[in-house]
């Protein structure tokens, strides 16, 4: 059953090209999922045909991510394959951060605040020109017409852009400084999904700790804006904060993540366990500014599940700075690392340094993962009684999240996506749990 189109009022009708089938791949974060679910309400609404199968396609529409190479080589690859066979249009990161990449030459492009041109992008491209859309002066809409991937999940843009000058990083080069939307359109957008049927709320953005900082207000007071609004059954997730800003509000933020409709989860990255490697990237703030938000939380919020990042490899970074990496993965036993590699990123002050040998940073990230993955975070729920609220599935499970955003598979049952059910836990792994009803 398609997915019911959201159209937003006074939307720009774009003549469509009649009869053309356009496949949208997402690259990167829940932004970028986002940016692509507007782009196909948009695309919808204009009549176009949407598959998810690119051999299908008149037109190939690749959203992309430029924080890591892995992801941005991938998305050369699948545009050197569909390249010649049919139409293709690049949009987000990628080209708004290195208009001039080779890779791009002879592709149409719009840039990350030009979703709402995504009609007209691809209308002239259908009809054979070559676009380059990337102004940065207008900021989206937040009610553009959006076609959701996961029915039961709105994800919602808190802000663009962020306030971090991090020396490996291409956020700024992509999304620009920060810019908040009004607190008060984000709770309208939430209270809208709600009506048309959504379980889950997503609060997402390249720094969520950083909303408001430039329209005079801040993320807690957003959320308890939010909160106020939430009907019983509807849950919210935070997404990603970085420590300078959480520290700023460690009991208005814990507080918000008692909450009964709002998943005790916390994302926030360290990067490195060294102060001499933070530093170098210029994270602003130490280990142990780090270490009390992770302290804190765990203390006011029980049962949270704290989520980090960690580069390993870093050119800076000494053996002496790994092993303390090593020591703050095992002293904290996160049950969430996202662990990468260093890659140099075209344009950014870390890409100037001398990197190390790149087996030496294969070998940290191995010896780093193999740490974390002996870490058991889940082993003490087996036995317990949880409540776990469901909105996807998965190779024939059902995968709903416990308050503490642990994810918990469960045999299938389709009336049950959108549902929260009190479920028995009956076995752990790495990963996940397992429960039965």
């Amino acid at each position: 059953m398609p997915l019911p189109i959201y159209i937003a009022a006074g939307t720009a009708a774009v003549p469509a090209v009649p009869g053309a089938t356009v496949c949208i791949r997402t690259y990167g974060c829940s932004h970028n999922v986002s940016d692509s679910e507007h782009m196909a309400g948009i695309l919808a609404a204009q009549g176009y045909t949407l598959t998810d199968n690119p051999e299908d396609a008149d037109l190939l529409l690749v959203n992309s991510c430029s924080v890591k190479g892995p992801s941005q080589e991938s998305l050369f690859s699948t545009v050197r394959k569909h390249k010649g066979q049919r139409h293709v249009v690049v949009a987000g990161c990628v080209p708004q951060a290195d208009p001039n990449n080779r890779e791009l030459e002879g592709i149409s492009v719009l840039g990350v605040q030009g979703i709402g041109s995504v009609a007209d992008a691809v209308a002239r491209t259908l009809t054979g020109e070559t676009v380059q859309m990337l102004g940065k002066e207008v900021v989206p809409a937040l009610d553009l017409p959006k076609r959701r991937r996961n029915r039961f999940v709105e994800i919602i843009p808190i802000n663009l852009g962020c306030l971090g000058s991090c020396t490996y990083c291409k956020t700024q080069h992509a999304r620009g400084r920060l810019r908040s939307y009004a607190p008060q359109d984000i709770v309208a957008r939430a209270q809208r999904a709600i009506a048309e049927g959504v379980t889950e709320l997503w609060l997402t953005s390249e720094d969520s700790g950083a909303y408001g900082r430039d329209i005079g207000t801040d993320l807690p007071t957003l959320l308890e804006m939010v909160v106020r609004v939430l009907p019983q059954d509807v849950m919210l997730r935070l997404g990603m904060a970085n420590p300078p800003y959480i520290l700023e509000h460690l009991d208005r933020i814990a507080a918000i993540l008692n909450h009964p409709n709002v998943y005790s989860f916390l994302h926030v990255p360290v990067q490195s366990g060294s102060d001499a490697v933070l530093a170098a990237m210029r994270r602003e703030y130490t280990v142990e500014e780090f270490e009390r938000v992770v302290a804190h939380m765990r203390k006011q919020v029980p049962g949270i599940t704290l989520a980090t990042d960690v580069i390993c490899g870093f050119p800076t970074e000494t053996e002496d700075d790994f092993k303390q990496t090593l020591d703050l993965v095992s002293r904290n036993s996160f049950p969430v690392v996202n662990i990468s590699q260093f890659y140099p990123r075209p344009g950014t002050a870390a890409a100037r340094m001398k990197l190390l040998p790149t087996q030496e940073v294969k070998r940290r990230s191995t010896a780093l993962t193999r740490i974390f993955k002996e870490q058991r975070p889940y082993d003490s729920l087996v036995g317990t009684r949880q409540r776990v609220w469901i909105v996807e599935e998965d190779d024939g499970q059902l995968v709903g999240r416990t308050k503490g955003y642990v994810q918990v598979f469960l045999p299938y049952d389709e009336s049950l996506r959108g549902t929260s059910v009190e479920v028995m836990i009956i076995s752990a792994g790495k990963y996940h749990i397992k429960g039965v009803l």
